[in-house]
């Protein structure tokens, strides 16, 4: 049953990266892949930089003060093959402050960094790591300013693939993302 809920999510990430992606898309009158410079989401993936710039964005904007969901994403390049998603749940409201996976009650945190397969143009699966709801897996988020804007912080974590025993480690992760 929890495979099940962990595959829901993944697919809810995933779409909405593509949804967020697509609606920010329209808004750029240029062809900046960041958006600006203000606008970005990057980290090392076992040491190794990675740079997520390309529909770079946030979660709606909230329609109260109180933020229960914080969905921050990114493509590595315009083919929108490989890609980082952060989700986050809290009863209690967003602030700027650390969040850890599955250290409070409330609290839902995720970090995924997917790659999609692709055979004869097509997207036949995709290879998912995650960290945070997955057992052997971690993530910690801090949110370092939380504005009409958007949000900005830094992540890292240990990220397990789904269905399997592989891991990658993410380390120095930041992101600017500002709202859809």
């Amino acid at each position: 049953m929890k495979n099940i809920i962990v595959k829901q999510r993944v697919l809810f990430i995933i779409l909405s990266l593509f949804v967020f992606g697509n609606f920010s898309a329209c808004k750029k009158s240029s062809g900046d892949a960041t958006g600006g410079r203000d606008t970005y989401l990057s980290c090392k993936i076992n040491g190794t930089l990675h740079e997520f710039n390309y529909h770079v964005n946030a979660n709606d904007k909230p329609a109260t003060d109180t933020v229960h969901f914080v969905v921050i994403g990114g493509w590595e390049k315009q083919d929108m093959v490989t890609g980082f998603g952060i989700d986050m749940q809290i009863d209690k409201g967003a602030r700027e402050a650390t969040y850890v996976s599955n250290s409070a009650s409330g609290l839902l945190l995720s970090g995924k960094y997917y790659i999609q397969n692709m055979k004869d143009g097509k997207i036949i699966s995709t290879t998912v790591f995650n960290g945070g709801d997955l057992d052997g897996s971690n993530f910690t988020m801090t949110i370092t300013s939380l504005t009409k804007w958007g949000v900005k912080g830094t992540f890292s974590g240990k990220l397990r693939l789904l269905g399997g025993d592989e891991s990658v480690t993410v380390t120095d992760g930041k992101f600017s993302a500002p709202y859809n």
